[in-house]
């Protein structure tokens, strides 16, 4: 891995001691600036990112494992891959992860991960957790790839309409 990638800082970084959580639940809220928002809608390709904020319960288990349960609430801006049209997308949903302090094994095939159940893992080191970034992931990985406006439908071209340059034709034509 690149050296730069390894030192640099997320746009989102909360970290959190390890230390700093004790037997009992630990609870954390947290939520990006202006400016960390900016940052994060260019890292993930959104037009925008409005709001981004968890709330996290952390909870210690046996040899330096941490599970984090929480729900992350976002509203981000999309580009409608139908319409073309810009619209803010909510997103509210329930996550939970481990932090392990080995970087997560991958299985030698895709069917082996499939199959795995179970929490997201995330590895740390040096003793600290970073929920922001943690956050980012689970945030990312709810993205849809193909973002659709609410009420939006795409209507496929039958048999009958002919080509897709004569049902072009027809969307353009002035009567």
């Amino acid at each position: 891995m690149d050296k730069d990638l390894q030192t640099m800082t997320p746009e989102f970084s909360r970290p959190l001691l390890a230390a700093q959580i004790g037997q009992n639940e630990t609870l954390r809220n947290i939520e990006a600036t202006p400016e960390e928002c900016a940052a994060l809608a260019a890292r993930l390709g959104l037009v925008d990112l409005l709001s981004l904020k968890a709330t996290i319960r952390l909870n210690r288990k046996p040899r330096d494992e941490f599970v984090a349960s929480g729900e992350i609430h976002a509203r981000a801006t999309r580009t409608c891959v139908v319409s073309l049209e810009d619209f803010v997308e909510e997103t509210d949903f329930a996550f939970t992860i481990r932090f392990v302090t080995e970087e997560p094994e991958m299985p030698d095939n895709l069917e082996e991960l499939a199959l795995e159940d179970g929490p997201d893992e995330v590895a740390y080191d040096d003793g600290t957790l970073d929920l922001g970034e943690a956050v980012v992931q689970e945030f990312a990985l709810s993205l849809s790839p193909y973002p659709r406006k609410p009420g939006i439908v795409f209507e496929e071209l039958d048999e009958d309409s002919g080509n897709a340059f004569a049902a072009l034709k027809k969307l353009t034509s002035p009567n």
